[in-house]
């Protein structure tokens, strides 16, 4: 059950729009944290799963965030940033914004757009307020450098490693569906490291090739970013499908799934060709109980609380410079802070993720095994802060009888 949730009418910045926020956790001295999607059929409750898939996510990645999730119906997406500089503007209005949600960019949302919305925020709570009321903004550290494919590929790097799966990246043949900020980006970082893509999706199709798709051909038509469709005549041995699910049961070593989400439907779980599937996406099941079907075929799925935390990371790491001030350092530095703590974070999750799945001899899910994880350092957290109340009342305690004498 979420701790509340709000709709707007975005009617009076002559759109046809509806927004929504849901947040899932409150914490008591930071704001929620999640990103904003936009597209036409948006609703309250992929919001509210969001926002409580944030959540788990902050709390794996040991960040000290409630989990949210904002979101807008939005008719004619030509309007997205007349949108959010309104979604921004109302939740200013009401409060929300900067101190009880932290918004950053998801699926439509970029750093141009988000920083819409900041302007939205500032033309009520001015400019000092507004600029931490988002991260992922152009003068912060956006989204587009590519964090959340950065953390999506270490996790699979570091799983490949720990379980000792029989994967050598180098030679390994990828398929991956969404070639936007998190796909490709991930192709890109593949592509680096030897690996072969063999197929790629989008909304206007899917491309595949046995063999792999020309690297060099791949990563110019993503510079240009075109579309799936438009790439087909590039790719001269490349099957070309304008259904974009086909992709999801072609043979390969790797999936990665960096799309809208619930792309692994009751059809495609059954019929994946894969080894290993790492969730760029969140919500990358249309329904919970398919991660068991999958895991019952031998396929390991990284599940998104952590494979694609690498975003929701960037945003504290730039939300902690934003509040020190530090904003001023070039991005190349910033970068480097950003990569430094998603290697730890993420890194230090795969490992135990990797071991408590180990332990189990693989029955229960990795998801499974995640949510265990994150149950068990909330126990410890609320033990840890009870302890220290407890502990800080004795002091006080203490404290109020030595110098009683000076408030009689």
């Amino acid at each position: 059950m979420s701790e509340m949730s709000i709709k707007l009418n975005l009617n009076k910045y002559c759109i046809e729009g509806t927004a929504f926020l849901v947040i899932d956790t409150v914490e008591k001295t930071v704001p929620a944290k999640g990103g904003i999607r936009v597209h036409p059929n948006v609703t309250e409750e992929e919001i509210a799963s969001l926002a409580a898939e944030m959540t788990q996510k902050c709390i794996l990645a040991g960040l000290p965030f409630g989990g949210a999730k904002g979101g807008i119906r939005l008719a004619d997406m030509s309007q997205l940033e007349r949108a959010m500089y309104g979604f921004g503007r109302e939740l200013s209005k009401l409060d929300f914004l900067p101190y009880k949600w932290c918004a950053a960019p998801d699926v439509n949302t970029d750093s141009v757009a988000i920083d819409a919305f900041i302007a939205g925020c500032a033309s009520v709570k001015g400019w000092r307020k507004a600029r931490i009321s988002a991260t992922g903004k152009s003068s912060g550290i956006p989204h587009e450098l590519g964090s959340t494919a950065y953390g999506v590929v270490l996790s699979l790097e570091k799983t490949i490693e720990y379980l000792g799966l029989d994967i050598a990246l180098p030679v390994s043949r990828v398929i991956v569906e969404g070639i936007g900020e998190v796909g490709g980006n991930a192709i890109k970082l593949l592509i680096a490291k030897g690996a072969r893509i063999a197929g790629i999706s989008d909304i206007t199709g899917s491309l595949y090739a046995a063999k792999g798709l020309n690297s060099a051909q791949l990563l110019k038509n993503l510079e240009a970013k075109k579309t799936v469709q438009a790439m087909g005549p590039d790719f001269s041995d490349a099957e070309y499908s304008a259904k974009s699910s086909d992709l999801l049961g072609r043979d390969a070593d790797i999936l990665v799934l960096a799309g809208p989400g619930r792309s692994i439907t009751p059809e495609k779980a059954e019929h994946l060709k894969v080894k290993i599937i790492v969730e760029g996406a969140n919500i990358a099941y249309s329904e919970t109980e398919l991660r068991k079907t999958v895991n019952t075929q031998g396929i390991i799925s990284i599940p998104g609380i952590i494979a694609n935390s690498g975003g929701v990371i960037s945003s504290y790491e730039e939300w902690v410079l934003e509040n020190q001030d530090k904003m001023e350092d070039s991005m190349e530095e910033k970068w480097e802070i950003v990569k430094a703590s998603i290697e730890t974070r993420i890194t230090r999750n795969i490992s135990d993720l990797c071991s408590k799945f180990t332990q189990c001899n693989r029955r229960k899910t990795p998801l499974e095994c995640a949510l265990e994880i994150a149950s068990e350092r909330q126990q410890k957290a609320r033990e840890a802060n009870h302890n220290l109340r407890n502990k800080t009342k004795l002091i006080n305690s203490e404290l109020e009888k030595k110098y009683a004498v000076f408030t009689r």
